[in-house]
């Protein structure tokens, strides 16, 4: 199958670039970038494999892909998702144009949608949900990365029809999360011994998502943390209807034969260095007995699980290739 990456010099981009090229059944064709087109994949990449140059985004039809992942923000690249779709290419977009189903959603986070007529043949959702059905569609919109390290923890609870109204949710990310541009403040002497929460609650683009999952209203606050990659979500449910060990039942039922998503007991704890570079995700919940309220922790790569890997999962499960081709 012939692949291209559209943004391959963003974080996610390059990811994508370090997963596709080992891919057994993938061959890459083209690679984008919005600045330096024309230079060496070699050039931006050390371990590459792969020598061609950098390409214009007018230009990845001529490689005649099978398969392309859009890894641009927002809107940067969204006419051409949906051409490519209208081609008959497949394409797993990692921005947040496709990830809702519901239009008004996506356009009360995000703005006017750059292309609602292509809505109708996207559809989104979690790789690790064993119920995701991609039908007829041409684009699948993958999650955001703290979308997906909830989804891992309520997923299963929500499927299982359980009443989540209110959640609180506290996320700490690598600051890869908040990608290449440059910003002062993501500078490694600004950011080294320091914590920075950001967004006011409510506001953060990543809630909406959240709360399609629970179906309830999520409170969430993020914080950038000092290291490049890297993410917990932790997850505060004040008035659980269900115990510690209902969860991890449901959570396994769910997870049953998937190799990417690890349960921990109640006494162990996450840890991102376990996780980094990888597509899995370790998840844990434990009960505050004092108040009755339940503590449930994802921990995940951004980079990976949160978006290049879990991107790929998609497309794997999407062409029925074994789910863990390409991955760790």
């Amino acid at each position: 199958m012939k692949v291209a990456i559209i943004g391959a010099t963003g974080y996610a981009g390059q990811e994508l670039m370090r997963i596709v090229q080992r891919h057994p059944h993938w061959d890459l064709v083209a690679a984008t970038a919005r600045q330096d087109v024309g230079s060496s994949v070699s050039g931006w990449f050390a371990r590459s494999d792969w020598r061609g140059l950098l390409v214009s985004l007018e230009s990845v039809a001529d490689a005649e892909p099978d398969l392309v992942f859009n890894a641009l923000p927002a809107g940067a690249a969204t006419a051409w998702v949906a051409r490519f779709a209208a081609m008959g290419i497949r394409v797993v977009d990692l921005s947040a144009d496709f990830r809702f189903a519901d239009q008004t959603r996506y356009e009360s986070s995000y703005g006017p949608h750059p292309a609602p007529y292509a809505l109708p043949v996207g559809v989104g959702g979690y790789a690790d949900d064993p119920h995701m059905d991609y039908g007829d569609a041409w684009i699948v919109g993958n999650p955001g990365c703290y979308p997906t390290g909830f989804f891992s923890l309520m997923g299963p609870l929500a499927r299982a029809g359980i009443s989540l109204p209110q959640l609180f949710v506290d996320g700490k990310s690598g600051v890869t999360g908040a990608g290449r541009t440059p910003e002062l403040r993501l500078m490694m002497g600004e950011m080294a011994e320091n914590v920075e929460p950001y967004s006011l609650p409510g506001k953060h683009r990543h809630t909406a998502e959240m709360e399609v999952v629970s179906g309830g209203i999520v409170t969430f606050q993020p914080h950038l943390m000092p290291m490049a990659r890297g993410m917990v979500v932790t997850v505060y449910w004040p008035e659980p209807t269900v115990s510690v060990h209902d969860v991890q039942a449901l959570w396994h039922e769910f997870y049953h034969h998937n190799p990417f998503v690890e349960i921990l007991a109640p006494d162990q704890s996450v840890r991102t260095g376990r996780v980094r570079g990888t597509n899995r995700v370790e998840i844990k919940a434990a009960l505050d007995s004092r108040g009755g309220a339940m503590v449930l922790i994802a921990a995940l790569d951004n980079l990976g699980k949160g978006a290049a890997g879990q991107a790929v999962q998609h497309a794997n499960r999407w062409t029925r290739l074994p789910l863990t081709a390409g991955l760790d």
